[in-house]
């Protein structure tokens, strides 16, 4: 009866684990694909603005855009300041806390320092430091701002886009564009709360307890009825395995949004969109050679050639029409 119960809190946990695993697996990438498309559709939107308010107007996107994948980055990855954000507590409060541990990394006598006037004077050598190093934490840390009102700013920047462009957006893009930015903020939401939300507190000491009891009863169990004690001892190590490795499995992915060795290259994926969106929106997006689309010729001579090996005369669009 005992390795029922056992092996059903095991697996259930397990089963729990598992699920917000994925659950959070799909929320990043939703995330990150939300605010690469947010940023394509806004260059694709404004291709034919070529003067330099249309330019300021990609650039208060991008620079707001950034910010904001800076920000909900952080947090998601922080289990305290996730926790806060959802109780509703300022993120100011946090970020002078956070910023003097990033420096302490730099200063390490930073926070042993009992003078306040000279530790707030090292902190400010240390963060000036930091930042003329370009040390992407402090860079993300001094910029740290609430998501909400982050995304606010940034709704708020792409209605505005009559201000900026001599052929303002039509407005179903810029619904197209505001679904982007609420699929974003929903995802980053529902990884906040996996962030902050607890696992069941009775399940899981219900699991080590009992796993644990029986693991270590079940040698004397075992032991009345095989005589042999290598056997014995060579089935309960199987056994005690295969439980305790399921139990560590649970514990490792129950939140896949941390900075551990095992969990999303969430810096990674965030650096890799940002790049991307800087590309997108540093400059007026054209054609891949920049000549005109309804030529049926956007494709330039040296990819046509690299990809197949013919000259340009072979080229679809070169073809006479029947």
């Amino acid at each position: 009866f005992l390795l029922f119960l056992v092996s059903f809190l095991v697996i259930e946990r397990l089963n729990i684990s598992v699920h917000q695993f994925y659950a959070a697996r799909n929320d990043v990438n939703v995330m990150y694909s939300s605010a690469r498309r947010l940023a394509s559709k806004v260059a694709a939107y404004t291709r034919d603005e070529a003067g330099d308010k249309a330019q300021q107007y990609r650039n208060l996107i991008m620079r707001r855009l950034l910010v904001l994948l800076g920000s909900s980055t952080y947090i998601v990855q922080d289990k305290a300041l996730s926790i806060a954000v959802i109780e509703g507590e300022s993120v100011e409060g946090h970020k002078r806390e956070h910023i003097k541990k990033r420096a302490s990394v730099h200063d390490g006598a930073l926070l042993s320092e009992k003078d306040p006037l000279l530790r707030n004077r090292r902190l400010r050598h240390s963060v000036k430091t930091l930042l003329e190093l370009k040390d992407p934490m402090i860079l993300t840390l001094v910029e740290l701002k609430d998501p909400m009102i982050l995304s606010i700013n940034l709704h708020a920047a792409i209605v505005d886009h009559a201000k900026y462009l001599d052929k303002p957006i039509l407005i179903q893009h810029e619904m197209d564009l505001t679904q982007e930015l609420n699929s974003y903020i929903n995802a980053y939401h529902t990884l906040t709360q996996m962030s902050s939300a607890p696992f069941p507190f009775p399940l899981l000491q219900m699991s080590f307890t009992i796993t644990d009891v029986w693991l270590h009863t079940l040698p004397f169990a075992l032991a009345s009825t095989i005589e042999n004690g290598y056997v014995c001892a060579l089935i309960v190590f199987f056994i005690h395995f295969g439980f305790a490795g399921i139990n560590a499995v649970s514990n490792e992915i129950m939140h896949p949004t941390g900075a551990d060795p095992n969990d999303f290259e969430i810096d990674s994926y965030r650096d890799r969109t940002a790049r991307g969106i800087q590309g997108d929106l540093s400059t007026r997006w054209t054609n891949l050679n920049d000549r005109d689309e309804s030529s049926g010729n956007n494709i330039t001579d040296d990819f046509w050639i690299q990809m197949t090996g013919q000259d340009m005369n072979n080229h679809p669009s070169r073809k006479p029409l029947l």
